[in-house]
């Protein structure tokens, strides 16, 4: 159901206010006017049984009772309320009817009280309840009949009330078709009124609302032509929407700046992001080569130094060689004795070598429980610069809830960092580098951590393969390796108790697994903390 307008319920809240205030005041006014109407019948009827009996009093004695019925049914047909009009004749001191007009009711004695004031020559009036079944009451008007100075009779005139509720009812009748009128003349003037000073506004306001919730901030309410309450709300209306327009230019405004300073610090942002990866980028490139030449030259200086002490040994040798092959005379004990020397010579040179390898070999570090997936995030976050500007995409799948692997974080991601840059040198052309991480059961009971290298670099040979471990064998050109990176790698491994094994073909990639012992889950407060520092340190 639709709500009724604002006009509609004005104008019945009025219409019903009206409708009220009109019954009553014509309920007032009908009594009021009934009131009258039978005062005024009263007052007739008075002046019509004065009128009769001075008019009585003037016919000469004896006066004729067919020409007094003749004049009281002539009274009575003048008065259509008129019930009866009778002539009394006073004999002695007793009224008694003489004449009567025409269709009137039965006699009825005189009160006392009547008798005794017409013996004094006073009107009278007696109101009587009519019979049961009848309406209202009837109005007895005695009037006395002078004959030579003394009343010689009277006349009763008998009037009902009827006629006046009727005339009431039609005055009401009539004031209710006005109030009718009044109202049909209030609602059709409220309408009016609301029609032009209230909902046209309204609707102009409403339209340029419309318009604005459209998004046209430019609309605006026609100017008010009056200074009312509406022309009132117009203009704040208007004023509001001048306001709302500002405001919006000053915000689409301080949005442009906003943007334009966004756009000049994210291009400011970017150039420098890229000036930082380039840096990293030859910062990696840089460590690598530094790298590789410190390799070379601890190779250049220990292959000098292995040159220098070994060459004392091997002259000696040399020497006794070619005594032994210059001698004609066969002494067997100089021949003893220059092989001990010999003998004696080749220990030093074994003693030498393996003292050289010795020093070769790192310091163990200090082996502790490692997060191996933190780590290898570690190592691909350093590597990242250089995958990208080779042009390599990095697919890590790291299983979750590794136990973790005993060992020196440090060595672990120089066996990672090797095996990245192995993998970049295979893949020139730039390809894909795959490392996941599993879990598998040993057969001790005690679990393995397994990490997967899989490129999509040229391959190796089955040749090339059985030599990858050994020492400075490199098939790459010359100044882009030392042949140690992998051996590296194989003995890093071993010092943690792993295997590493490598599958690859032609032109198919090479596959590197290491395979490494999980530490014994005994200390989980170091567990964490090495972790943590795997994880957050660069």
């Amino acid at each position: 159901m639709r709500p009724l307008k604002l006009h509609t319920k004005t104008t019945l809240l009025a219409s019903a206010i009206t409708l009220a205030v009109l019954g009553v005041v014509l309920a007032l006014t009908s009594v009021r006017f009934a009131q009258r109407v039978r005062d005024q019948q009263k007052e007739l009827a008075q002046l019509q049984a004065d009128n009769l009996a001075d008019h009585i009093s003037q016919m000469p004695a004896p006066r004729d009772p067919e020409q007094l019925a003749r004049v009281a049914t002539l009274v009575h047909g003048s008065r259509p309320d008129a019930v009866t009009v009778r002539v009394w004749e006073r004999v002695g001191g007793v009224f008694r009817e003489v004449a009567a007009s025409a269709e009137s009711r039965q006699v009825e004695e005189v009160p006392d009280d009547v008798k005794a004031a017409l013996r004094s020559g006073l009107p009278t009036r007696v109101v009587e309840p009519r019979t049961e079944g009848d309406d209202n009451s009837l109005y007895r008007v005695f009037a006395p009949v002078w004959e030579n100075g003394r009343v010689s009779g009277a006349v009763e005139v008998i009037e009902k009330f009827d006629s006046a509720p009727s005339i009431a009812w039609d005055y009401g009748r009539g004031a209710l078709w006005l109030a009718a009128l009044a109202v049909l003349l209030i609602t059709l003037g409220i309408f009016l009124l609301f029609r032009h000073f209230f909902y046209r506004p309204v609707e102009r306001l409403l339209g340029a609302m419309e318009h604005v919730r459209g998004g046209d901030l430019q609309a605006q309410a026609p100017a008010p032509a009056r200074d009312d309450e509406m022309g009132t709300l117009t203009r704040e209306f208007n004023r509001m929407l001048t306001r709302l327009r500002e405001m919006t230019a000053e915000r689409e405004a301080q949005s442009l700046a906003l943007e334009r300073r966004v756009g000049e610090a994210t291009s400011e942002l970017a150039e420098r992001n890229e000036q930082l990866e380039e840096a990293n980028l030859e910062l990696y490139q840089t460590a690598r080569r530094l790298t590789e030449l410190e390799r070379l030259a601890a190779a250049g200086q220990l292959a000098a130094q292995f040159a220098h002490e070994v060459g004392t040994p091997l002259n000696l040798i040399s020497g006794h060689v070619q005594l032994l092959l210059a001698s004609r005379e066969h002494d067997p004990e100089a021949e003893h004795t220059r092989l001990q020397t010999i003998s004696q010579q080749i220990e030093r040179i074994e003693r030498i070598v393996r003292r050289m390898l010795d020093s070769t070999r790192p310091e163990a570090g200090e082996h502790a429980p490692l997060d191996i997936n933190a780590l290898l995030r570690r190592t691909f976050d350093a590597a990242a610069p250089t995958l990208d500007a080779s042009r390599v995409r990095l697919d890590a799948e790291l299983a979750p809830g590794l136990p973790p692997v005993g060992g020196d974080a440090d060595r672990l991601q120089q066996v990672f960092i090797n095996l990245v840059n192995n993998a970049l040198d295979a893949m020139p052309e730039g390809g894909g580098l795959r490392v996941t991480t599993s879990l598998e059961a040993g057969g001790d009971g005690a679990g393995r951590v397994v990490v997967d290298f899989a490129d999509t670099g040229t391959g190796m040979t089955e040749e090339v393969r059985a030599h990858i471990f050994d020492p400075l064998y490199t098939t790459k050109k010359r100044g882009h390796g030392t042949g140690l990176g992998l051996v590296v790698v194989r003995q890093v491994v071993g010092e943690h108790g792993g295997q590493i094994e490598v599958e690859s073909e032609p032109g198919r990639g090479a596959r590197f697994r290491l395979t490494l012992p999980a530490a014994a889950q005994n200390e989980p407060d170091s567990i964490a903390s090495v972790s943590e520092r795997v994880a957050t340190s660069t």
